[in-house]
This record gives C-alpha cells, sequence and structure tokens, in this order.
C-alpha cells in the first residue's frame, strides 16, 4: 500500500463531531491529498462501534481509508506506518507527547489540530492548527498550562477556523429528512419551539438544572437535552469521570438525545440554553441563538465569551428571567448578528474550515520543515494583543492581569520604531 500524504490519528474523540474528521479526510481526498484516518474506539475518550458509528459500514469506510482501532493499535499504526505529515488531536493525552517525539526521529512532519477555541494542548507538534489567535491567550494568558512554551517552538501557527464548528450534520446513521421526523422520534410537537438545554458538569446536580426543565415545560416548548460527552462516554462505555453515579439526565428524569443526534438537535432547535458550556460560540455557525445563565464555574470568561456573540446571546442576570423570556417571541438575530459573532471567532469568515484546513495541511506538505519558530518570542503573543477586549482581559486573575496588560504595553512600546538620530559631524 501507498503511504498516504497525511495520517489524522485521533485519539480523544466523541459520538458528536467525529464525523466532521470524515468530511475533511473527502476534503482532502478532492483536493488531490490522499489521507488515512485513524480514530480511536477505547473507553473512556474513544468511540464506541455500533452506538456511534454503524458496524454494517466498517468495510465501506475502510475502503475508503478511515479505520475504528483500538487506542493500542491506533498508536501502533501512526508510529510504525509511514506517510508524510502526522496530525493528531491537541487534548490532553499522556501517549501524544511521545509519540509526537518518535515520529519528529524518523523525520516526519506533525501537526496539532485544534477542537474547540479555548482548549489547545501543544505536546510538542512542529505546526499548529489552531482556531484563532485567541486560542493562543488562552493558552498563554488563561489557562498557562505547563505545556504552554511549547508554542514558542512551532515552526508553523497556522488559524483555520475550526472544523468542529462547521454546521455539519451526522449522517452515519441516516439522519432526519425533515423537523417533523426529528421531533417524531423524541415524542416532540414540531408546531411548538424546541429549546436545547447543554448541561455541563457545574450544572448536573445544580437545582438551575430543574428550574430550565420546568421554565422550558410551563411555557409549552419542546426540551432537548444534550449531555456533555463525558456523560455520552458513561452511557456507551460506564466509565465514571464525574463520579455522580448517573447521568443528568436520569437524575433529573429527562431523556436526553442520542449523542449522533446532536448535530441535528443544533440543526432543528429555535434556541440553546446554557450556563457555563462554550458553545456559544459555535451556535452562530449553525444560525441559532443563545440564553446564557448566570455562572458560578469561571463567571469572567463565560461572560466574555458571551460578550463575543453578544447580538446572537440573551445574558440573563438570574434563572428567574428565563420563564419570562420563554412566554414572549423568541429572540431572533438578524443574518448580520449571526456574521458579526463569527467575524469574532474565525479570521477567515469568507471560506469554511473544511478549505481553510485542507490549504494549511497543502502548505505544510510543500515545505514541511524550516529552519526556526515562525514566532519566536513576544511576536506569537502580538497576534492576539490587539484583539483582548476588557471583557475577556478581566476573566483573568489579577496577578495574570497584570501581567498580561504590562506584557501588552510592553510589546506595543517596543514595536516602535526607534527615534531616527542626526548623523555625527566633525568641526
Amino acid at each position: 500500500m501507498t503511504a498516504p500524504d497525511v495520517r489524522i490519528l485521533w485519539l480523544n474523540v466523541h459520538g458528536g463531531v467525529f464525523h466532521k474528521l470524515i468530511t475533511l479526510h473527502e476534503r482532502l481526498a478532492l483536493a488531490g491529498i490522499s489521507c488515512e484516518l485513524l480514530i480511536a474506539v477505547t473507553p473512556p475518550r474513544g468511540l464506541k462501534i455500533g452506538a456511534d458509528v454503524p458496524k454494517a459500514a466498517l468495510p465501506e469506510l475502510a475502503a475508503r481509508g478511515i479505520h475504528f482501532l483500538p487506542r493500542v493499535e491506533a498508536l501502533h499504526r501512526a508510529e510504525a506506518t509511514p506517510t508524510r505529515l502526522l496530525v493528531t488531536d491537541a487534548h490532553h493525552d499522556p501517549d501524544l507527547p511521545g509519540l509526537i517525539a518518535r515520529v519528529h526521529a524518523r523525520e516526519i512532519a506533525t501537526a496539532q489540530m485544534a477542537t474547540l477555541l479555548g482548549d489547545f494542548t501543544c505536546h510538542g507538534a512542529q505546526h499548529l492548527l489552531l482556531q484563532h489567535p485567541l486560542t493562543l491567550f488562552f493558552e498563554l494568558e488563561y489557562s498557562h498550562t505547563d505545556e504552554a512554551h511549547r508554542f514558542f517552538r512551532a515552526l508553523g501557527v497556522h488559524f483555520t477556523g475550526n472544523i468542529f464548528y462547521e454546521p455539519t450534520l451526522n449522517r452515519l446513521h441516516g439522519g432526519y429528512p425533515t423537523r417533523e421526523a426529528f421531533c417524531a422520534k423524541y415524542g416532540f410537537n414540531p408546531a411548538r419551539p424546541l429549546c436545547l438545554w447543554l448541561p455541563n458538569y457545574a450544572d448536573a446536580r445544580h437545582p438551575d438544572y430543574g428550574r430550565v426543565i420546568r421554565a422550558v415545560t410551563e411555557a409549552g416548548h419542546n426540551l432537548a437535552v444534550k449531555l456533555h460527552p463525558w456523560e455520552y462516554a458513561f452511557k456507551k462505555h460506564g466509565v465514571d469521570t464525574w463520579g455522580l453515579g448517573e447521568t443528568s439526565d436520569t437524575f433529573w428524569g429527562v431523556h436526553a438525545v442520542d449523542e449522533p443526534d446532536s448535530t441535528w438537535a443544533y440543526r432543528f432547535c429555535d434556541i440553546a440554553i446554557m450556563r457555563t458550556s462554550s458553545t456559544s460560540l459555535e451556535l452562530p455557525f449553525w444560525d441559532k441563538p443563545a440564553v446564557q445563565l448566570p455562572s458560578t464555574s469561571y463567571p469572567g470568561l463565560v461572560r466574555a465569551q458571551a460578550a463575543m456573540v453578544a447580538g446572537c446571546s440573551a445574558v440573563l442576570e438570574s434563572i428567574a428571567a428565563l420563564p419570562g423570556l420563554l412566554a414572549g417571541p423568541l429572540p431572533r438575530p438578524a443574518p448580520q448578528d449571526y456574521a458579526a459573532a463569527r467575524a469574532l471567532v474565525r479570521l477567515d469568515s469568507t471560506r469554511d474550515a473544511y478549505t481553510q484546513t485542507v490549504e494549511a495541511l497543502q502548505s505544510i506538505l510543500a515545505a514541511p520543515r524550516a529552519s526556526g519558530p515562525q514566532y519566536p518570542g513576544a511576536d506569537l503573543k502580538r497576534l492576539y494583543d490587539g484583539l483582548i477586549a476588557p471583557e475577556m482581559s478581566r476573566a483573568l486573575t489579577p496577578t495574570r492581569r497584570l501581567r498580561f496588560e504590562l506584557g501588552r504595553l510592553w510589546r506595543r512600546l517596543s514595536a516602535w520604531p526607534a527615534p531616527r538620530r542626526a548623523p555625527h559631524t566633525s568641526i
């Protein structure tokens, strides 16, 4: 078998979005780039055959170079078989740093790709496929993790949008031809609005969970619950990451949508409700409005994210305001509001993220190695200095905010050209 131009290895993946990797695989093929896609199926961070991907679909997918493998097998195949470029996910993972280092030793180019705007763990890849310069701000200023220093060594930093934000529907299980068909599966009344509730860990046992259920029900609307990926992993693999004993939908007596249906829930909902989820940044790509409830976890960050999508996100001061909002006409942002929000979380909003990612991979294949980092030292931070609004700066701890603001001022001053001196003359 001929070695592929690109091999994509995804170890930490959930059943709601992995089909977007398959779409990227298809787009690479259309661009004339051969690609092999390896997706892990080992618990707790992998998929489950049957639940996520139909077993009957496996032979056809394998014939196209898309393989679902246990983690150990996927790691071995990624390391032992040739390719020109290895692309991996950017989650916290014990196996990725060593794999990337060993692949480097074989002179294979490496890259990592983001799944969220503010969640990117750099494991030492040469090339970084980031959603936006704000991704750097989250890692270097907000999270400030132990891995942050590796960003400064990257040979290439590519802002490609985010394929996982693309409004791509999961059709591996057949999908739904109409909104009525989706509603029929879950017993919803298609004539009534559909409210999508997106609980996070902080919401799982919080009384606001019950208040959301009650507010939606009393308004006469349909309630669709889309769980956090870790809760779906509990349902699939029995791994109780949060240690709560049961998933939140069971605890509160509601029926969550199946994980493969989550993109269809985005497609057909009329409004999404959340308290701590970063999904508010994704919803503008689906042309859907969000309601942000007051958060007790990361309140500064939640407010900052809400400000980025303010034109299509209602921020409530109290859960008590939710029934009133649901009782009246639901928010209907204008197309320009969604466009403005998208422009704040994707540098290039004229092309989709698949196109931008394919072009970035093409550029890496054309010149996989460079003599040194693309953005050494302060140059990397200058990429986001001018993009940080006051709300985002205030989301930092006082110490980190002071450090960031002083650093931004220093970088601004040091970038000014030095004053020209008059030439020295002798008398």
